[in-house]
This record gives C-alpha cells, sequence and structure tokens, in this order.
C-alpha cells in the first residue's frame, strides 16, 4: 500500500480541513500480496466445489451430494439461484403438513440435519428440490413464481458443471473472509507507521484495546489504556451501513468525556482514520467524526500521524 506523507513540519500538526479529507480519500483500498493469497483460496474452493457438484446427475446423486457435503444446501440453493428465505418457507410448509412440532423456523443446516434423520423429510425435500416446479402437490400450495427455479433439469445441472459458475459461489462464501482480511490489512499498514513513529520517540502504544474512561475499545492508543496520551479510532469503509452511524456516535460520546479529562487536567489527543469509499456516502457522519477529532488521517495523509506525535510530545 503506497502512503503518501502530507504534512506540516515538526514543530505544528495542523488539522486536515473537512475538504481536504474528503478529496485525499483512497476509495478502494489494494494491497496485492492479499489479493493473491484470495485469489488461491477462490481457485482452491472452487477446485473443491466442482469435485462435488459434479457428481450430480439425477435425484439419486443428489440425495448422495447432499449426504457428502455439510453446505450442500447452501451451494444448491445458490448455484440454482433458489431463494434461500423462500426455499425455507417451502420447507415449514413441508414440516406443517407432515405434523413436526414448529417452534421457530429451520436454517439449511437444520434442514439438511432433518433430512438425514427423516427418510420422509429426505423425499419430500428432494422432490421439491429435483423437480418442484411440475410436482402437482407443491403447485396447488406455493405460488408458480416462487417454483420457477425448483427444478435441477439441463439448465442447472449444466451450472453445476460450469466452474466460472462455481467460481462466482466461492466468491461469494469467502467474502466475509475478504472483508475481514482487507480490515486486518489495513489495521497492519497503520500500525506499521504508529510503531515508526513510537520508536521515533521511545514510546509505547496498545491496539484493539478496551479503554476505561470511553467504556468502549479503540483501534490504537498511545501510551496505554490506563494513561492515554493519544487515541486513535480506525474506520476503513467500502460500502455504507449503520455501524458507520454508531462510529458518529462514539465520536460524539468520546469528545465529551475527553473535554471532561481537559478539564481535569489531562490531555488526552482524539484522532480519527477515515477512508474508503463508504465514507463518501456518509458524508454527514463523516462531517461529524470531523468536527468531534483533535486530527483526522486517512491513507494519503498517515504520514501526518508523526507531525502529530512531533507537536504533543511535550504533553507526553
Amino acid at each position: 500500500m503506497c502512503i503518501i506523507k502530507i504534512g506540516g513540519s515538526a514543530m505544528s500538526a495542523k488539522k486536515l480541513t473537512y475538504d481536504e479529507l474528503f478529496n485525499s480519500t483512497t476509495m478502494f483500498y489494494i494491497n496485492e500480496q492479499f489479493e493473491a493469497d484470495i485469489e488461491q483460496e477462490v481457485r482452491s474452493k472452487t477446485a473443491d466445489l466442482s469435485v462435488g457438484l459434479r457428481t450430480i446427475k439425477d435425484k439419486e446423486s443428489l440425495k448422495q451430494y447432499i449426504i457428502d457435503h455439510k453446505d450442500a444446501l447452501d451451494n444448491l440453493t445458490s448455484v440454482a439461484e433458489i431463494s434461500v428465505e423462500r426455499f425455507k418457507r417451502m420447507v415449514s410448509m413441508i414440516r406443517k403438513d407432515r405434523g413436526f412440532v414448529f417452534a421457530t423456523e429451520w436454517s439449511l443446516g437444520k434442514i439438511r440435519t432433518a433430512m438425514m434423520e427423516s427418510p420422509a423429510m429426505m423425499e419430500s425435500i428432494l422432490n421439491l428440490i429435483w423437480n418442484g416446479k411440475n410436482d402437482d402437490k407443491m403447485k396447488a400450495c406455493i405460488p408458480a413464481f416462487y417454483l420457477e427455479n425448483m427444478i435441477m433439469d439441463e439448465t442447472t445441472l449444466s451450472k453445476l458443471q460450469d466452474e466460472n459458475t462455481v467460481r462466482q459461489l466461492a466468491k461469494r462464501g469467502l467474502e466475509g473472509r475478504y472483508s475481514n482480511g482487507i480490515g486486518d490489512a489495513v489495521l497492519a499498514d497503520i500500525e506499521r507507521e504508529i510503531k515508526r513513529v513510537c520508536a521515533k520517540h521511545g514510546l509505547e502504544y496498545q491496539k484493539n484495546v478496551r479503554m476505561p474512561i470511553l467504556d468502549r475499545a479503540v483501534s490504537f492508543v498511545l501510551e496505554s489504556s490506563i494513561q492515554p496520551k493519544l487515541i486513535i479510532d480506525v474506520s476503513y469503509s467500502v460500502t455504507t451501513s449503520s455501524s458507520q452511524g454508531s462510529k458518529k456516535e462514539a465520536a460524539r460520546k468520546t469528545v465529551e468525556v475527553l473535554s471532561s479529562e481537559k478539564s481535569a487536567g489531562r490531555n488526552i489527543v482524539f484522532v480519527n482514520f477515515l477512508d474508503g469509499a463508504g465514507w463518501i456516502g456518509r458524508q454527514a457522519d463523516m462531517k461529524e467524526i470531523h468536527r468531534c477529532s483533535d486530527y483526522v488521517l486517512n491513507f494519503r495523509n498517515l504520514g501526518m500521524l508523526e507531525d502529530i506525535v512531533d507537536a504533543r510530545i511535550s504533553d507526553f
């Protein structure tokens, strides 16, 4: 990741204006090593999925696939473009008709377990997946619109054989892993800069630590959670979400607490790192966090952290 230092001198540290923060936002973070690693995982998972899905030729081999693979229903609903929520409603209907005690709706994993335990449930749900679209009993109870994809015809079976289709399934299964990995890589890049600046001044830092005075965790703190001198909250976001509103509220509460600490003679610097395309879509939240911060940073301005510490070191 390329980090560009745009800062003042060691004698001063100027807070970026909101426009400067906005205009220097890095929309998408790219880490080439991580991208290469995740591509290897996609290829490996695609190969693994393909081996199983290609065994499905008829209803009996479909049954065996479900028995052999723990995530079979997840894979099948995805490749066959079956709405998981609608599928679960259909299974609920089958359960109700068969007199099952109905407390809560089953997950896909629980549906598979029930199929393994009950031959009757196995047969009913197999019929639904294999040819529910043309099943007279199903058609009498379920709208044709919902049953449209409940069929393993030549078109669907060909999808199970198609590597590109299976690759998309593999990628969807790794979306959480990708997002978490990007988050870890972002924090690692920031931590390297923090470590360098701390080494220059002989300072300590802690990461992902709960701050007693804030009653929450922060991304980084110099020098410790008990004797904080500088707090850094990090938020890199590609998409918009309600969590950004939560971060805004956390910033508001933080500045209230730190104002009280300042009145008591304890000066704690509050820095927010905000970057990613998601913040462009939540400018009201971004502006409020900017207002609450002593300083704001992003990747293009990460070098300013050294200026901030240089300027405030006497407070440490």
